[in-house]
């Protein structure tokens, strides 16, 4: 009689056990989440407020294979027609093909259709994955989306667990897909603004630009040149892509430049020159107050700076010269020796690059000089 007691004890002390243990690993598993949500708390607003679709991607794979233990992540994003689904990054790269093929594996399957109708986060069996490996593997498809349109999905291969860590595991999985939906249609909703805003600023350019018939497509080019050359000189891609701006926007300023003087077939006088020489600070009147293009004003208000201190219209020198007006100050010298102008006829490439390359240290910042003529050389400048 006593034996059976001790048996039965035994078995509700090991029962007990159990429990304690999965009451533990509950914990640990929740102070686990707990934690990556702190992290994430900190990471989140700064992806946001980024407008880098490829540094958004790039970040927010890192920041899910940081925080879940995952086989591998990747993002498909609608194309431009709003049809098909585009394979564009995976993490990691070299299991890009397998994940492709699991994908088209869930399209046949329609599991992935379903999530992407239904709008919510889908997680079924990896069928290729599983297969390859000889694991127990899930898929996970998430819909990158907003109340209007559909950008993508994510697609996230991870090992399957106990259920309740599971399920804390896929908890964690939708909250960090929605930030990553939302960091990325605000990204889109930003590009298409200043896309928005580019295609009004050009008209504005083409309006100044018709005014010339000789300078027509000038802007353009410059920051096309410009472009090249900053290339050649390593400028991190934000700088870049300001340059677009800068370019269309460096001659607004002639505007306020009488057709008279823009048009003269000659030589113009003191005066007609002194207003010729006023495009620069009008342009950048024009700008001022208009905070995301206070920017590239620079662009705007020195491209016509001398590195000698000879030019216009405040006589600065060297350095004391904006990077970004020493680096237009060479493009818009080029483009406007090999074009037509009332006065003279264009001059050739060659010749034109001869004179830039004579000017350097004068005109020209000399380190300007050499990325443009490294472009050059490359074939970059057209």
């Amino acid at each position: 009689m006593q034996k059976k007691q001790v048996k039965i004890d035994q078995d509700e002390f090991d029962l007990m056990a159990k429990k304690l243990r999965f009451l533990e690993e509950s914990n640990n598993a929740l102070v686990t989440i707990q934690d990556k949500l702190e992290r994430l708390s900190h990471f989140q607003p700064e992806m946001v407020l980024s407008y880098d679709i490829n540094h958004i991607l790039e970040t927010w794979l890192a920041k899910l294979r940081e925080l879940v233990k995952t086989e591998a992540c990747s993002v498909f994003l609608v194309d431009q027609q709003g049809i098909e689904f585009v394979h564009e990054i995976s993490k990691p790269e070299e299991l890009s093909p397998i994940i492709q093929r699991e994908v088209e594996a869930q399209i046949n399957l329609g599991t992935f259709g379903r999530a992407i109708n239904d709008g919510v986060p889908s997680c079924v069996s990896a069928e290729v994955f599983g297969k390859e490996s000889n694991r127990p593997l899930s898929i996970m498809i998430a819909p990158l989306s907003n109340l209007e349109r559909t950008i993508g999905a994510v697609v996230i291969v991870f090992e399957e667990d106990k259920d309740f860590i599971r399920q804390q595991t896929l908890r964690l999985l939708y909250i960090l897909t929605d930030f990553f939906s939302l960091s990325l249609e605000n990204a889109y909703l930003f590009n298409d603004l200043k896309s928005s805003y580019f295609d009004t600023i050009k008209a504005i350019t083409n309006s100044v630009e018709a005014r010339d018939p000789y300078t027509r497509g000038h802007s353009d080019r410059v920051g096309r040149i410009a472009k090249a050359i900053a290339e050649e000189l390593g400028w991190d891609k934000t700088k870049i892509e300001l340059i677009d701006w800068g370019g269309m926007l460096h001659d607004v300023g002639k505007i306020g430049v009488y057709d008279a003087i823009l048009n003269k077939p000659g030589m113009l006088t003191d005066e007609e020159y002194d207003n010729m020489k006023s495009h620069p600070s009008i342009g950048a009147q024009i700008v001022e107050g208009i905070s995301f293009l206070e920017p590239v004003i620079p662009y705007i208000l020195e491209h016509h700076e001398r590195f000698d201190g000879r030019g216009y219209p405040r006589g600065m020198a060297g350095e004391d010269i904006s990077i970004k007006g020493r680096l237009l100050a060479v493009a818009d010298t080029f483009d406007a020796m090999t074009s037509d102008r009332p006065y003279r006829k264009a001059l050739g490439k060659e010749d034109a690059l001869k004179e830039i390359l004579r000017n350097a240290g004068t005109q020209f910042d000399p380190d300007m000089v050499r990325g443009f003529e490294k472009a050059y050389l490359a074939g970059k400048v057209i």
